[in-house]
Formats: structure tokens, C-alpha cells, sequence
């Protein structure tokens, strides 16, 4: 039984969708128990309205909200009661195998770099990697939004967390590792993007050097590093994309069309993996609905039982000891 620990007030619509699908995934999966954090009555009433009576979710009084603009430090110190990080902490104390928040992405990420604490000591920030749809299937993309402001020694780091994901999770043997850049030639960008480059051709990965926007869902690279910020316009755009594409044309009846549908439907992800964590954190989208927190849930736990992360963790330590030393 795999256990997941859920902060029912993280998201824009909590924390009703995120009580619908708690309810919904361990109704459509047996082997998942689910741990709500938040305001205990809130919660209870909740799963009452929607009839649930059953042992697989468990409540645990978490009252603080957290806003999404928050200073991320704050929440950790000031609102240790808050669903978001009781959820971590629960892992941290071993009580459940994974976290999940679609509530303030920063906060969640600093709950689980001080609570869990990194799986290798000579990486400098967890970043989110998202597997997102291509022409041969998925790349992902490395950092998604978890930080902002990286010095180029950070997108190196992004680059390998991103490789060791696509590695132990996607299966891939020594995937291709982009930068994403305004221009294919090695001078292009700005500095922080230009002194990562030149990292890069230095560094344990297979680099093929930067990736332009239109080469994204083309299959080019199947890693593509890039800065929180930047990574996050990309992702968001992407969900616009198919938000554009379904108010146009609908649900296309063909088997292309309902191909589409599963590739895209940014629902079907839930959540991403915060990399290079003791542990296993969920960053779920600020906007989910109730079917997008059921598939976050299940991302965790999948996740959580195949060991992704500590897998991860295993292949960044062995791919930091191969990394160039810096010359005193």
C-alpha cells in the first residue's frame, strides 16, 4: 500500500477539487491510501458531501493557508501547520511515501530541500522535471518553474538532473541534452547562457548544444535545460496550446485525434517531480481540477513504488563523480 500525503489547500480551487480527487484516486486504485492535510472540519465536511465514508483517506489538521505569493522561506519557518508543509513533513517522519501540493510551487520546493534534504550533496537546487509531449514521444524539461535567477554551474546541474530522470524513468540510454536558446550558434544569448554552454561541452552528459523554441516538440534534444522561469513560460504556453487547440476543434474522433487528446491533455500529468530529493515531492498545477489532483496522486505513488527518486539520486552522484574537477 502506498500512502500520499496531500495538501488540500494548495491550488486555485481548494479545497473542493482537490478533496474530489483525493476521493476519486483512491476509489480508482486499491493500492493507494491518501493522508489530506488541512483544516480538519473543512476537510471532513467535504469528503461528507461527496459521501465518502471509507478508510483509505485519512485526515490530518493542517489549518494555515499559504498563499501563492508567499515568501517561500516564510511559509517554512512561520506555518509549519500548513497543509503544504505537514505533507512534507509526514514523508520526512516516514509516515507516507510521497507529497503533493498544487499550491504555492516555491514553498513546496524549499518544504522539501530542508525537510528531505538532497539525495546528492554536490547538487545545488532541486528543479522540476516535466515530461512533456514530442514528435518521437517526450523530452523534458529541466527546471519547469521551482526556481529563478541560476547561474550557469545551476543549469549545468539541471541539465544532469534532467538526464538522470530521463534515464531511470523514461529509459532512455544517454539521452540528448539541449540548452534552450535564441539561436543554435554556441555565442548566442545571454552570458549566464553563454558560460553554461561552454560547461555543458565539459560535463558528464551527452550535450548537443542549444535548442531553439520551434525545436522543443520536434524530438531534437531529449532533455532540454533551460532557467525556472523560462521553463515555465514554455510549459504554460504548452497547456494554452491544447486549451486553444480543443476550444477550436474539439475532441477529434479519429484514432490521431484521441492520440492527441493523451499526449496533451496536461491533466493527464498531474503533477511533476522535484529532482534530486531524498524523497519523493509532487508539484501539481496551481489551476487543477479534480481529475488533474486524482493523476497527481497516482504520479506519486507510481513514482514512490518504483523509486524513482532514490534512483535518481543513485545515477546524479554517479554522474557527479565523473564531472570535471575545477582547477584550483
Amino acid at each position: 500500500m502506498i500512502r500520499v500525503a496531500l495538501d488540500a489547500l494548495g491550488g486555485d480551487y481548494a479545497p473542493g477539487v482537490v478533496i474530489e480527487g483525493a476521493v476519486n484516486a483512491v476509489k480508482n486504485n486499491p493500492n493507494i491510501q491518501v493522508v489530506l492535510c488541512g483544516p480538519e472540519a473543512e476537510v471532513k465536511e467535504g469528503l461528507a458531501k461527496l459521501g465518502y465514508a471509507g478508510d483509505a483517506i485519512q485526515v490530518v489538521d493542517a489549518p494555515a493557508p499559504v498563499a501563492m505569493d508567499e515568501s517561500p522561506t516564510d511559509v517554512l519557518r512561520k506555518k509549519p501547520n500548513s497543509g503544504l508543509v505537514t505533507c512534507v513533513a509526514l514523508q520526512k517522519k516516514g509516515m507516507v511515501d510521497a507529497s503533493v501540493s498544487a499550491g504555492n510551487s516555491g514553498a513546496m520546493m524549499v518544504a522539501c530541500l530542508m525537510l528531505l534534504g538532497r539525495s546528492c550533496k554536490r547538487f545545488e537546487r532541486p528543479p522540476i522535471g516535466c515530461a512533456l509531449p514530442s514528435a518521437d514521444g517526450h523530452f523534458v524539461l529541466v527546471d519547469s518553474g521551482a526556481n529563478v535567477d541560476e547561474r550557469a554551474s545551476t543549469l549545468v546541474d539541471f541539465a544532469i538532473a534532467g538526464s538522470a530522470f530521463a534515464e531511470c524513468f523514461l529509459g532512455l540510454e544517454k539521452p540528448k541534452v539541449g540548452l534552450l536558446n535564441m539561436g543554435e550558434e554556441e555565442h548566442k544569448g545571454p552570458a549566464v547562457l553563454r558560460e553554461a554552454y561552454q560547461l555543458l561541452k565539459e560535463a558528464p552528459v551527452n550535450f548537443i548544444g542549444n535548442i531553439e523554441g520551434r525545436d522543443l516538440i520536434q524530438g531534437k534534444a531529449d532533455v532540454i535545460a533551460c532557467s525556472g522561469f523560462t521553463g515555465n513560460v514554455v510549459l504554460k504556453m504548452v497547456e494554452g496550446f491544447y486549451e486553444l487547440h480543443k476550444k477550436m476543434f474539439g475532441t477529434i474522433d479519429t484514432p490521431a485525434g484521441h492520440r492527441f487528446d493523451k499526449m496533451w491533455d496536461y491533466r493527464a500529468t498531474g503533477g511533476a517531480l522535484l529532482l534530486g530529493l531524498n524523497g519523493t515531492g509532487i508539484i501539481a498545477h496551481g489551476i487543477s481540477d479534480a481529475a488533474a489532483i486524482e493523476q497527481a496522486v497516482v504520479v506519486a505513488a507510481k513514482y514512490a513504488e518504483t523509486g524513482v527518486a532514490k534512483k535518481i539520486g543513485e545515477r546524479l552522484n554517479a554522474i557527479k563523480a565523473d564531472e570535471p574537477k575545477a582547477e584550483a
